[in-house]
């Protein structure tokens, strides 16, 4: 009796020759190219069915017996032995004849439009850079090349060899879950869980960091949110008193979520504050400008009672803030504004080789020698 291997999975797929998706029925999504195919454990990829059940079947797949082709980190269902499963999170592909699922994604190029976007289950190493405007989302995550104008995401470790650099115009992000490596990072925006170490500059870029932040070279220019300590090998700050923040002790992802709301109130706003030029003081039911006058001010009222009360949960530990330290063994610079936790510091002359810490609840400057 012939049987029929039927796939869970497009067994033909490709990832040399991808064609873009069309996004709305007419125009083609260059982002979005189904670079993989992700599977997790526990998945059904592929069924011995009888032959007569499939309409148009294939005959390379085709069977004579009831044998499936498991490969690498696949295995029979036990409870089912006319079922492959998937074995462990990853991608799906046949290697050698056999159902293969691969824990490890290499990119063995850039992440443009060759590849489009890519959205992976496990670890992936990019062994080219991630170009302007594309993605790249995965479990743990190497960049060998740079992060241009890219976003990269990652559940737990980032590193990127060449560096993060924002293009001209673009978004340029990198978020991970636990801890992060740059060479460097300039006009970019970074987050992590856990520690960030940038080995060469930061320049121009905000920082969230959930534990510790360290710079082996120097830093100037934008802003730093880090709960633990900094240390900023070289230079902090430069000779043109660019303006250069870092604040120490609050949980940095609660603070931006107070920005993005300060963002979001300043928008509508300035929205409400077109709309009552047109809609003046008639009725909120009056016409298409009124109701989206009255929507916009209930917006609003909502978004200040939830940045409020996250003010309000914003939980400052006296322990764990007087532990806090700004390291600078080079030199700071005018321009600096340091916080711990409710003080503030002005950096007004150029101090060498000092510690920025909190006593008595202002920030002092100490020698670090």
């Amino acid at each position: 009796m012939p049987y029929y291997l039927q796939h869970y999975f497009d067994p033909d797929m490709d990832h040399l020759h991808l064609k873009p998706a069309k996004a709305d029925g007419e125009s083609s999504d260059l982002y979005n190219l189904g670079y993989v195919q992700n599977v997790i454990a526990g998945q059904l990829l592929a069924q011995i069915v009888p032959l007569e059940s499939v309409a148009l079947p294939d005959p390379r797949f085709v069977l004579e017996e009831q044998e499936l082709p498991a490969g690498p980190n696949t295995h029979v269902d036990p409870e089912h032995p006319t079922y492959l499963l998937a074995s462990s999170n990853g991608y799906v592909f046949y290697y050698e004849g056999r159902i293969t699922v691969k824990k490890m994604m290499n990119v063995r190029s850039d992440v443009s439009f060759q590849t489009g976007n890519i959205f992976f289950v496990g670890d992936t190493a990019v062994h080219g850079s991630v170009r302007a405007g594309f993605e790249v989302q995965a479990n743990n995550v190497l960049v060998k090349g740079m992060v241009e104008g890219g976003v990269v995401r990652c559940r737990r470790d980032l590193a990127v060899v060449g560096g993060t650099r924002g293009g001209a115009g673009e978004h340029c992000l990198l978020d991970a879950g636990d801890t992060l490596r740059s060479a460097f990072v300039e006009k970019a925006e970074i987050r992590a869980q856990g520690n960030i170490l940038v080995e060469k500059y930061c320049l121009y870029s905000k920082v969230f960091a959930g534990s510790n932040f360290v710079v082996r070279g120097k830093m100037y220019g934008g802003t730093a949110h880090i709960y633990g300590s900094a240390y900023i090998q070289e230079q902090l700050g430069n000779n043109a008193a660019i303006p250069t923040r870092i604040y120490l002790g609050y949980a940095p992802m609660r603070i931006r979520q107070l920005e993005r709301g300060d963002a979001q109130i300043a928008a509508l706003s300035e929205s409400i504050t077109h709309l009552t030029a047109i809609a003046g003081h008639l009725p909120p039911d009056t016409n298409d400008a009124t109701r989206k006058l009255a929507a916009a001010r209930k917006k609003r009222e909502h978004l200040i009672r939830h940045r409020n009360e996250l003010w309000q949960s914003l939980h400052l530990d006296e322990q764990y803030i007087s532990r806090c330290r700004l390291i600078v063994p080079g030199t700071v610079y005018p321009g600096v504004e340091v916080a711990i936790g409710r003080s503030f510091f002005s950096v007004d002359t150029e101090y060498h080789n000092v510690v920025f810490s909190l006593k008595d609840d202002d920030v002092v400057v100490e020698s670090a020698s």
